[in-house]
């Protein structure tokens, strides 16, 4: 009894077509899930900005109403400002933290213990963004363990303002970016070829040298996506500034808030965007930093 088999001819383009199909069908519940936290509120922050709030009350006509209002208002301009600088001065000062602990991490030459850094670097982001965060306004309060601290050293006479303003709000989000500062940063330097660092010792040049022409700029890309992480976290900060900003830190996510609770839903479509627009604008920023860096 004969096997029939089907000609090569037939079963090479059946084959090339379920290969060029397999990766989009491998990707279908990706787009599927972008579509629908993606797409579909950018459709419903577009619906509901052309509409207008008078009176308590919702509108639904078409107007751009709201857009000048963001454009020509004085207090939107602060907030959008206050937002900008809230998210520049902590990732600013997670990059001074975390590249430091990302090279200490990258010199320890004890497996285990690496480990271990590893894993105390990774806790923060264990703990839920409300507890920390009422954690942080306990430390920091004027009576918290950082003041006491400090007046028992002799280093302060009177409680530094550390809570209800940008200060305490910068700290806290800098404890929690740390792990996504540092680990690219890390990884990064993971991968420079030791050999460089040795060619370069064998040359003459010192540790500051090496450190400057050779393992910082090899460094580069990790450093362009950890500025990229940690910023586009800050710009979407609610809870704590909401906490310990004790509403005298005015961020955008925070008057969205606001203006959802409101039903000024205008207001909260705008905001949305704007916070939207400017993520995208960093990322595409970063990305030719991260280009340039790798060229």
């Amino acid at each position: 009894m004969s096997v029939q088999t089907l000609p090569t001819d037939v079963i090479a383009p059946r084959s090339r077509f379920w290969q060029k199909l397999r990766p989009w069908l491998l990707l279908l519940p990706a787009f599927a899930l972008m579509t629908f936290l993606f797409v579909l509120p950018i459709g419903a922050f577009l619906e509901y900005s052309v509409y207008s709030y008078e009176r308590g009350r919702l509108v639904e006509d078409f107007t751009f109403k709201t857009y000048l209002l963001f454009l020509t208002d004085p207090y939107y301009h602060a907030i959008i400002f206050d937002t900008l600088k809230m998210a520049a001065i902590t990732s600013f000062v997670s990059l001074i933290i975390g590249y430091p602990l990302a090279y200490g991490l990258w010199r320890c030459r004890w497996p285990a213990l690496q480990r271990w850094y590893g894993l105390i670097i990774f806790s923060p982001i264990l703990v839920s963004v409300v507890v920390r965060s009422y954690g942080w306004s306990v430390l920091l309060s004027d009576q918290g363990a950082v003041n006491w601290t400090l007046m028992k050293l002799g280093a302060i006479r009177e409680p530094l303002e550390l809570v209800y303003n940008l200060t305490g709000v910068v700290i806290s989000l800098c404890h929690v970016f740390l792990p996504l500062v540092v680990f690219p940063i890390f990884s990064s330097l993971v991968r420079i070829d030791p050999a460089l660092r040795e060619a370069a010792m064998d040359l003459g040049a010192g540790w500051w040298t090496t450190f400057r022409r050779v393992i910082f700029p090899q460094s580069l890309p990790g450093v362009v996506s950890a500025l990229q992480i940690s910023f586009t976290l800050a710009l979407g900060a609610l809870v704590t500034p909401a906490v310990l900003g004790g509403g005298r830190v005015l961020v955008l996510p925070l008057q969205v808030y606001r203006a959802t609770s409101d039903i000024n839903w205008p207001v909260a479509s705008v905001g949305g965007l704007v916070l939207l627009v400017m993520a995208l604008i960093t990322v595409a920023l970063c990305n030719r930093l991260l280009a340039y860096s790798e060229s």
